[in-house]
């Protein structure tokens, strides 16, 4: 089994317009099933998943999210580090990152937020909050993008 290919995503057809494309960074396949869960009855929501955070960026390239979903604790590679190098990205420069951690700390949200990150959520955060925060990310942009 391939880290792409569980937990699913929504759908491998191109999202129709006005549809929020949503990465999940995060080595726990448990979470990643939990937020896919999340977002079944969520039709504008298109759901990826990457297990793997030393493959996130070119994730990130492949897909083009309009949000990113970042654990901060990987096997491999640090996920403030990550969000460091999809601010080095042209692609992911201004694509907001909510980071997702069990860590719930003023050191650790300080560190996510310097390396550029938009958001804050302690995992696993209630479906509702994590939706509107999506949304809110999301929405006040043209284009969908900050």
């Amino acid at each position: 089994m391939s880290t792409e290919a569980s937990p699913p995503e929504n759908s491998d057809t191109p999202p129709p317009t006005g549809t929020i494309t949503v990465l999940l960074v995060d080595d726990q396949r448990i979470i990643g099933e939990v937020v896919r869960r999340m977002f079944l009855d969520q039709p504008d929501i298109r759901f990826h998943y990457c297990a793997d955070g030393t493959q996130a960026v070119a994730r990130v390239q492949d897909i083009n999210p309009d949000v990113i979903l970042q654990d901060l604790v990987l096997p491999e590679i640090d996920g403030v580090e990550l969000v460091r190098q999809y601010r080095a990205q042209e692609c992911s420069r201004t694509t907001p990152v909510i980071v997702l951690s069990a860590a719930e700390d003023a050191a650790t949200r300080t560190r996510a937020t310097e390396a550029g990150a938009n958001e804050f959520m302690v995992k696993p955060p209630p479906k509702a909050a994590l939706i509107e925060r999506i949304r809110a990310c999301w929405g006040p942009r043209e284009g969908g993008r900050w």
